[in-house]
């Protein structure tokens, strides 16, 4: 009985937590994963794979009412693999800077869109053996759609961030045999990010008092 009554208490006391309203300004970590892919020119018939990157970074978030601004710096891994007419692997290796607009439709849940400008840092990279290529290109542009859920209770700190980048940028100038190659970035991404301001506004709100 003593259990369930903490079990009570604990789901009662979740829409409290929850109550802690955004601040004006947040900053943090952020860190997840990629799954990538590249779409090809139509006049080269590619058989693709799928790669998984990973990305890692800070943020920092401006929120209005219902709206958030939510400028990164994040250094990702995008790219993909073929197997059919050639065999190779392509890992893109950038510093991002994406600037994401948010708004929420209901508490906790934000629709977001943005523009990320991306700078290689592995700019005609070739493996010799393996067959592992970076970009061709310096730079890439994509769009981006996706959503973010603020974690409620002790999770309040961490919000889930699933994001679509959609490249919009050529990033190869090589040929098969006379063909110009494109190769546009396509990822879908996960990660989580963890607010430092937003935590002692917590902790002054619900954390351990000293006794007198």
């Amino acid at each position: 009985m003593h259990s369930i009554r903490i079990l009570i208490l604990s789901f009662l006391r979740l829409p409290v937590l929850g109550q802690i309203k955004p601040r004006l300004f947040e900053f943090g970590p952020k860190a997840g994963l990629l799954v990538n892919g590249l779409a090809t020119l139509d006049t080269v018939t590619f058989k693709k794979k799928l790669s998984v990157g990973y990305q890692g970074g800070i943020f920092t978030r401006f929120n209005v009412g219902p709206f958030s601004l939510q400028p990164e710096v994040v250094y990702q891994v995008k790219g993909g693999s073929t197997t059919a007419p050639t065999q190779a692997k392509y890992s893109y290796k950038y510093i991002s800077t994406p600037i994401i607009v948010g708004y929420t439709p209901i508490k906790g849940i934000y629709l977001e869109a943005g523009y990320e400008p991306s700078w290689a840092l592995n700019k005609g990279y070739k493996k010799d053996g393996l067959t592992i290529y970076g970009p061709d290109v310096a730079t890439d542009k994509s769009l981006i759609v996706g959503t973010r859920i603020n974690m409620l209770d002790m999770f309040s700190l961490f919000s889930l961030n699933i994001r679509y980048t959609h490249g919009l940028q050529n990033v190869s100038t090589s040929k098969y045999l006379l063909t110009p190659l494109d190769f546009r970035n396509r990822s879908v991404q996960v990660s989580a990010t963890y607010t430092f301001s937003e935590y002692y506004l917590w902790k002054k709100k619900f954390g351990v008092k000293k006794k007198n």
